[in-house]
């Protein structure tokens, strides 16, 4: 199991019981659990050609993963009965920008076709760095 691997499915099942522990102690368990449910966004994957591919970053180009579902989730956080939901899927996003950027690292294509190119520019370019070569 590659390092990438082990970092992607961490953050998407250990992470989120750090993250119900911070934000919502007296209630952890459930929010974990409802943290561990929002991955259902990830179901947006079957309306992709092909479904699994492993050189397409999800951010950006799947539906609930796309650049208009993402200002609804963090509205989503202004709502207490959502907050749990939306802290999952917001953070499920975030791990999924973290395996795009891995890639982008080894696989220029993946970089140039990516619909995130424009975000990585910019932190790239915040960070002080060349953009990815």
């Amino acid at each position: 199991m590659s390092a990438k691997t082990l970092v992607h499915y961490g953050l998407h099942f250990v992470f989120p019981a750090v993250l119900a522990l911070v934000f919502f102690p007296v209630m952890w368990q459930a929010a974990y659990l409802v943290m561990l449910a929002t991955m259902l966004i990830d179901l947006d994957h079957l309306l992709a050609t092909p479904v699994i591919d492993p050189l397409r970053c999800s951010v950006g180009f799947h539906p609930l993963h796309s650049f208009y579902a993402i200002p609804v989730y963090v509205l989503m956080l202004l709502l207490p009965a959502t907050q749990v939901v939306a802290v999952g899927v917001l953070f499920h996003l975030f791990t999924d920008t973290v395996d795009c950027l891995w890639s982008f690292r080894y696989c220029q294509e993946c970089y140039v076709n990516s619909r995130i190119r424009g975000l990585a520019d910019w932190v790239q370019k915040l960070l002080g760095r060349k953009e990815f070569e």
